[in-house]
């Protein structure tokens, strides 16, 4: 048990960590909007690369802070129903009907995000905006990485239900 209490540790260490680094994309977002505006207003110019940064960034936040919301009780979930139940049956309810539907959602987005990222990295596909040619594998990358991470998260999540030694609201922000 201590190996898995210790793999556990590292799973949640790693995805905070990810949560952190993905809450310093929305500065990126920020500063590539503000770039692009000083630039279409100020001197008639746009950046070819802009709007696929902004986009890549964004994509980054998702896929890389997705688990940290899961992990941290701040996913998105119908708690009407849920919350009432004790912990126990939260738990069961998580291992079952959860894990079969989070299942489907992480398999679909890990087979076409990965099928999508090494279609993109064999043939060097690169950005069709503008004449900037950024690699395009980069964001497709990070499809099949946030399947991974959110497979680790959803498991960290249910080795603290079922210990219980988790609050469901209980994570203080980054």
């Amino acid at each position: 048990m201590r190996l898995l209490d210790r793999a556990i540790r590292l799973v949640d260490a790693l995805i905070a960590l990810l949560g952190r680094c993905a809450a310093f994309t929305v500065i990126g977002i920020i500063a590539t909007i503000l770039i692009e505006m000083i630039a279409r207003g100020g001197f008639s110019r746009s950046q070819p690369w802009a709007n696929d940064v902004t986009a890549w960034l964004l994509a980054a936040l998702i896929f890389l802070g997705g688990p940290w919301a899961l992990a941290t009780g701040n996913f998105v979930r119908v708690d009407a129903l849920y919350d009432r139940f004790s912990a126990r049956t939260r738990a069961w309810i998580d291992t079952v009907i959860s894990t079969a539907l989070f299942a489907l959602f992480c398999g679909t987005l890990l087979k076409f995000g990965w099928t999508f990222f090494a279609r993109a990295y064999s043939v060097g596909e690169t950005s069709a905006n503008g004449n900037w040619g950024g690699p395009v594998w980069v964001a497709k990358g990070l499809l099949p990485l946030g399947a991974v991470l959110l497979i680790l998260a959803w498991i960290s999540h249910l080795y603290h239900a079922w210990r219980g030694d988790r609050d469901e609201t209980r994570e203080e922000g980054l």
